[in-house]
């Protein structure tokens, strides 16, 4: 197993190859959630869970997508999308994981899941 020191190594230096990135491109704005999405997965990844262990780093990388495809959704009608997907993904965040909790004790599960806030 990887240290906590190294697995902060990781993130830390996925970022700041990240953030290189940016200044070369200019791409800041959604760019910056991306980078931020893509280096807490590779701590994830470092830590030996499974990649989709992570639900902060996808909703970041989703929000940034949407921002990225911003005038597709302009395109669908003059209902603004974006907020109603950001309300739905704060939902999930806030609701989705104890409900997969419920459905762990449900089915009679008693391991103890210290690893989910």
């Amino acid at each position: 197993m990887i240290s906590k020191e190294r697995t902060d190594q990781v993130f830390g230096g996925v970022f700041l190859i990240g953030l290189a990135i940016l200044f070369f491109s200019g791409y800041w704005w959604p760019g910056i959630m991306f980078v931020i999405g893509i280096a807490m997965l590779a701590r994830t990844y470092s830590e030996g869970k499974p990649l989709t262990s992570n639900g902060g780093a996808w909703v970041t990388i989703a929000i940034g997508v949407v921002f990225a495809l911003g005038n597709v959704f302009q395109l669908l009608g003059d209902v603004p999308w974006w907020p109603l997907i950001l309300i739905a993904l704060g939902l999930y965040l806030l609701f989705g994981q104890r409900r997969k909790n419920e459905m762990t004790v449900s089915n009679g599960d008693k391991t103890k899941r210290d690893d989910i806030v």
